[in-house]
């Protein structure tokens, strides 16, 4: 080990470069997604772990949406408990750092296996720094999963134990990406080539990651995921083949940080650097010499099959080949027709599969410089600073930063707090901050009516869609929307605020988030409530399933509000006075999860426009509770605690052998 402690040295000084500015004067990486999307999404789930709550449920988004079962979140996930011990800006950007010395220290033991620790470290430096890995930052729960795929790989061909395999695949889906995660799993398959170590390891990872598979599979459940996505949901952000050859073009950034030379821009820098790329085809053209065991700096070749032979590079080009075809998506209709057949839709954005194939080009690098490098450090050190100084400047947009703040929407607290955000843009939303998109309204706690999860319920997802393109009221005022963001103007609202071209127009007869309905119409079906309820909408009557009396249909409207309503992670509580026999709705999606209980008893669930949580009270004062209640969490949680146990008692366990008889 110790011949490496110089290599992995130098990776983590090199990152500690990069990396201390933003720490030391507490500021944070702006670019893209960072500052409307993951910062917002990392703070709320911080502050309610460290005020000792689950955030099984967030409220605010989407009319409520899972949380803890969403991956991204990261709950349990070991690296995101950074956010519970240290100020948030000093934690986002240790935990960024961490995991590309993660990556760099993986991709450095895997290059390492068997060759020089000078070759393996060109190699590391290259994909941790590539244009397409730093591309990552801004989606960090992609970069965290990736970090995690060089030691996968390391797990398979090295042989380490199925305990050992078993964590590092758990930790890449629990880091937070599981296409990622997925392909992951399929490398290690593919390498390992050990059908009991295979089975042994996926087991362990399963039960390692139970507490947030199973909600996770139960969140997909009834989601656009599960009912598949459109084929322009699926193949935007594809990217041509010709596309490619931008690994070595630098890039050439505009305002807002894109490059106009890309076709797309999920990976907003490709570039991975010429003397990468020479490197590489040095290692593809010179492949026949490593078969025959050619001598080195280091001494001769050992004769036996190493990673350098024949099938070692075409398995490297067989992955930046499977990059290339998947980035492609729609522009291959070969392989765009196959992904739009799944069943379930878990792959989204093509281009994400870039940093794969820089992984592959950093191998061959590695391999090239192995073939040509004089047995001298300097020479490594040199190489190195080369390929930090070619690619770190072509990267600047990427490591943008700025003070953190949650002060970023320009709109009083008070917009979105008791009535829901609606958006209705005319064209592309470039300015974030006055559209409130993605999770900024988590900051001031505003409720919105649609959110930037990457799964959401396919019912209510159709539901807003209608909504928004329509902008009928009647339909604005099912979902909820107080508060309507748009660059055109609604003549019969009034403007409460504006931010340039944004103006938030003021729905002021919105119904309030609970209300009581004393005419109800059921259906047989959620679907068939939702379509009722959007194509001939009754502001008199609701509309619900499962199937309730017929007397309710002909009952005299009244639809009149709650006198009471509050909404956390785990509890939606109403308080009503009915004036007669009807139901009480609640503006919130439902899910398995949620169990209603009408003055401390349990009562059936209903549906109402299919989507909504709601109940049948009778006449008088009631106390209307949800509970959160997940099984899946529970089974999960049982799962993940008796396979650490199972894991723990194992290395006291002892290992008889065979004894040898002369």
């Amino acid at each position: 080990m110790k011949r490496h402690r110089f290599a992995l040295a130098i990776l983590a000084l090199l990152l500690a470069v990069l990396f201390a500015p933003p720490l030391a004067q507490r500021e944070v990486f702006t670019f893209r997604d960072h500052a409307d999307y993951f910062q917002p999404l990392r703070y709320y789930t911080s502050i309610q772990l460290r005020a000792g709550l689950l955030p099984h449920w967030n409220p605010y988004s989407a009319s409520g949406e899972p949380w803890l079962a969403n991956p991204q979140t990261g709950a349990f996930y070991p690296p995101m408990w950074l956010f519970l011990v240290m100020p948030f800006e000093s934690a986002y950007m240790l935990h960024l750092a961490l995991h590309l010395l993660l990556l760099g220290w993986g991709a450095y033991l895997l290059f390492a296996r068997s060759l020089s620790p000078g070759a393996a470290l060109a190699g590391a430096t290259i994909l941790t720094f590539c244009g397409p890995t730093m591309s990552l930052l801004d989606v960090s729960n992609n970069l965290c999963s990736f970090a995690w795929v060089p030691l996968v790989i390391w797990c398979a061909v090295s042989r380490a134990s199925w305990r050992l395999s078993g964590l590092v695949l758990a930790l890449t889906f629990l880091a937070g990406e599981p296409f990622f995660a997925a392909l992951a799993a399929l490398l290690f398959v593919l390498l390992a080539r050990d059908a009991k170590r295979i089975v042994l390891s996926a087991l362990t990872a399963f039960g390692l990651s139970a507490i947030q598979l199973l909600p996770f599979l139960e969140m997909l459940r009834g989601s656009d995921r599960a009912a598949r996505l459109s084929a322009g949901q699926i193949f935007l952000e594809s990217m041509p083949v010709s596309d490619w050859l931008r690994i070595i073009v630098p890039p050439h950034f505009r305002s807002g940080g894109f490059d106009p030379g890309l076709s797309q821009h999920f990976i907003a820098v490709i570039y991975v650097g010429i003397p990468a790329v020479v490197l590489a085809l040095l290692a593809v053209a010179g492949r026949r010499s490593w078969v025959k065991g050619a001598s080195s700096p280091e001494g001769p070749r050992d004769p036996r099959p190493t990673t350098h032979d024949r099938r070692t590079v075409l398995a490297w080009l067989a992955l930046l080949a499977f990059a290339v075809l998947v980035a492609a998506g729609n522009r291959l209709p070969l392989i765009g027709q196959g992904f739009a057949r799944l069943p379930l839709t878990l792959f989204r954005y093509p281009s994400r599969v870039v940093p794969f194939g820089a992984l592959a080009i950093a191998a061959l690098a590695a391999m090239g410089w192995e073939r040509i490098r004089p047995n001298r450090r300097w020479a490594d050190l040199l190489l190195v600073l080369v390929i930090v100084v070619d690619l770190v400047p072509q990267e600047r947009p990427l490591f943008d930063m700025a003070t953190f703040t949650t002060d970023l929407v320009p709109y009083a607290a008070s917009i979105g707090r008791l009535a829901k955000i609606i958006r209705m843009p005319a064209e592309r939303i470039t300015n974030r901050s006055a559209w409130i998109s993605g999770y900024l309204n988590l900051y001031q706690r505003r409720y919105d009516a649609s959110t930037a999860a990457p799964v959401v319920s396919e019912r209510y997802l159709r539901l807003l869609d209608v909504v928004v393109a329509s902008r009928r009221r009647e339909l604005v005022d099912l979902i909820g929307g107080g508060y309507i963001l748009s660059a055109q103007p609604i003549p019969s609202l009034r403007v409460v605020a504006s931010s340039g071209p944004v103006k938030i127009y003021l729905n002021g007869a919105v119904p309030p988030m609970a209300t009581f309905w004393s005419r109800a119409v059921s259906f047989p079906s959620a679907d068939e409530a939702l379509r009722t309820s959007i194509e001939h909408p009754d502001r008199a009557a609701l509309y619900v399933t499962p199937p309730i009396s017929p007397a309710f249909a002909k009952a005299t409207p009244l639809v009149t509000s709650t006198s009471y309503v509050a909404l956390d992670a785990r509890h939606a509580q109403v308080e009503v006075d009915a004036p007669s026999d009807g139901i009480v709705m609640l503006t919130q999606q439902d899910s398995p999860s949620w169990h209603v209980f009408v003055d401390g008893i349990e009562k059936r669930k209903l549906l109402g426009a299919g989507i909504f949580r709601a109940v049948e009270v009778s006449k008088g004062h009631h106390e209307v509770e949800w509970r959160y209640r997940s099984l899946s969490l529970l089974a999960g949680t049982w799962m993940t605690a008796v396979t650490l146990l199972s894991l723990f008692l194992s290395q006291f366990v002892k290992r008889s052998r065979p004894q040898k008889f002369s």
